[in-house]
């Protein structure tokens, strides 16, 4: 869940299209338009990306479904793959959530509106990877405990290990996407957010 949704676009024409909105004059009719179709064209990328990201998640997790109900087959790992469902079910339900309620694009709108339609867009996903931990990394992160204490045929030490190696990874994963990702979106709202900005 880490993308950068300013990532193909071209600095030298951002600049210059902040540098005309931070003008003291108003821009022309033309230019107005312009911005509007830039800014549009950035909305379009970032919802493109949203997209893909969510796509190849409900894949992963159709994969991981299908894993867990085969194994349900198998009567000493009915539990666990009872609660790995669940622990699915609960991600890809949130993750279905978070993206309702978006509104569409109007193709007849304006500079200003189109930048709020992208803050927006920038909020709502600043907002599920800040707590990325509790909805996308804890159901998992309880799985995998559950696991390595209740799992059949496994030694203490590899229980033990088990534990460790699975706090490791999920705690990497939590500061990707509540530090590392999170910063780059940031970064890409206040740049979004400069460039109707004019000096006071």
């Amino acid at each position: 869940m880490n993308f950068n949704p300013n990532s193909d676009h071209n600095p030298d024409h951002e600049k210059e299209i902040i540098q005309m909105w931070q003008t003291s004059s108003p821009p022309g009719p033309a230019d107005a338009t312009h911005l509007a179709r830039s800014i549009a064209a950035k909305i379009h990328t970032f919802d493109r990306r949203i997209r893909r990201r969510n796509l190849r998640e409900y894949l992963a997790g159709a994969v991981v479904t299908g894993f867990f109900l085969w194994k349900m087959f198998d009567p000493a790992m009915r539990f666990l793959s009872a609660a790995g469902l669940v622990a699915v079910a609960f991600m890809m339900f949130r993750l279905w959530r978070g993206q309702r309620g978006i509104p569409h694009l109007d193709p007849s709108g304006d500079a200003r509106s189109y930048q709020t339609a992208l803050l927006d867009r920038c909020d709502r996903q600043i907002r599920a990877l800040s707590r990325a931990g509790l909805w996308y990394v804890l159901p998992a992160y309880l799985w995998m405990l559950l696991v390595n204490i209740t799992g059949p045929g496994l030694s203490s030490l590899r229980r033990v290990v088990g534990v460790l190696v699975s706090t490791a990874f999920c705690a990497f994963v939590v500061w990707l996407n509540e530090n590392y990702a999170v910063s780059k979106l940031r970064a890409a709202r206040q740049k979004a957010e400069s460039m109707l900005q004019r000096p006071e």
